[in-house]
């Protein structure tokens, strides 16, 4: 029992070493913009429900977008809202003729919630370069530009950028490095060829690319609608590319109770069940850590102990390394911090995971 836990600890480490090696090898960002005359018309679409308090923020970071605005459509899909969020929509793009709300009503194929509202808009886009992002988003005025280019290659089917969570709060400040640092973590294992998923609420997709899937009406529903997408477009033979660079790293809201908190894990769970067996694998890993590490205790305390500590300096170091290439700063305290925070998410999110409660999203069950 010694011998296996420790070497499947010792595994954990190599593989957080090799994803830190992964990070300082990545690319850097690509500068060649296109020229001005040569902009292609883009698209932007965005789901919302329920985003009262979210969607005013999300439409004017896109109208302060530097791209030029007789070159984009901005489709918002109002999914059968019950606060005010369509008046807001309404009053807000009142004169602005790039933007156009859109009221989601029925449903198409097998598309549900998020995905039928992308079916529709996706539908009603009329450019090649179709752009995704959240209503509780805020995205980075390069954004556009800082992605376009990379549909040079007729190849790249879908482009993704790179969210984390902006706020005040100890629990905000922690969900921020959580997602900046699993960012990296997606990054550094794309960087090795083991690609995953596109980011859903940072994604640029080639509109020949979505239809050659059969659009979302076609795809099984899943919760996790961008992993569905990007798997598809990647079964049709396009390429994907994942991106960790400030010109398109978007700030997103982030869960203020622990319930909320609660619940988008437990989805982002049940959507992982779509990944392949590498990684499951992977995640089956990470997942058991801690379990293992404590159990190892009772065995080998040195050992446990010196594993616990390469584990903490390497996941301090691939933070540093991806606030640095983010130009995102983080607090020392709060990277350190992030230890116990990880320990304890990770025993709550399982044993809810595990609980036989139905995740709630955007106020409906499944």
């Amino acid at each position: 029992m010694e011998i296996a836990l420790t070497f499947l600890l010792f595994c954990f480490v190599c593989l957080q070493f090799t994803l830190f090696v992964s990070l300082l090898n990545l690319p850097k960002q690509r500068k060649n913009y296109i020229a001005n005359e040569h902009y292609p018309k883009i698209s932007i679409l965005v789901a919302a429900r329920n985003e009262e308090s979210n969607i005013i923020g999300c439409l004017k970071s896109l109208e302060l977008l530097d791209y030029p605005k007789d070159k984009t459509e901005i489709l918002i899909g109002n999914d059968q809202s019950t606060d005010e969020t369509e008046q807001l929509i309404t009053a807000f793009i009142q004169g602005k003729a790039h933007f156009k709300l859109i009221n989601i009503q029925n449903k198409i194929g097998k598309a549900k919630a998020k995905a039928n509202v992308l079916a529709h808009l996706f539908e009603q886009s009329t450019c090649e370069i179709i752009f995704v992002t959240d209503a509780d988003i805020a995205v980075k005025p390069s954004w556009i530009k800082s992605i376009v280019p990379y549909f040079k290659n007729e190849k790249v089917g879908i482009v993704s950028g790179t969210t984390i969570v902006s706020g005040n709060g100890f629990f905000t400040k922690m969900q921020s490095i959580d997602w900046l640092y699993f960012s990296g973590l997606l990054i550094a294992f794309d960087n090795l060829g083991l690609k995953s998923t596109a980011v859903g609420n940072n994604m640029a997709v080639r509109k020949s690319a979505y239809l050659a899937t059969g659009g979302y009406q076609n795809l099984d529903f899943s919760v996790t609608e961008d992993l569905a997408l990007f798997t598809a477009i990647k079964n049709q033979g396009f390429e994907s590319i994942n991106l960790l660079a400030f010109e398109n790293l978007n700030q997103s809201k982030p869960q203020y109770s622990i319930v909320n908190f609660l619940h988008q894990r437990k989805r982002w769970l049940i959507g992982a069940q779509g990944l392949n067996l590498k990684w499951k694998m992977v995640f089956m890993l990470m997942a058991l850590f801690y379990p293992m590490l404590i159990l190892l205790l009772f065995f080998n305390i040195k050992n446990a102990i010196t594993i616990w500590i390469c584990k903490v300096i390497i996941q301090f170091i691939i933070s540093i390394i991806i606030s640095i290439r983010l130009k995102n700063r983080s607090n020392i305290f709060y990277l350190i911090i992030f230890e116990i925070y990880t320990f304890i998410s990770t025993f709550v999110v399982s044993v809810f995971y595990l609980l036989p409660i139905k995740m709630i999203w955007k106020n409906r069950k499944y």
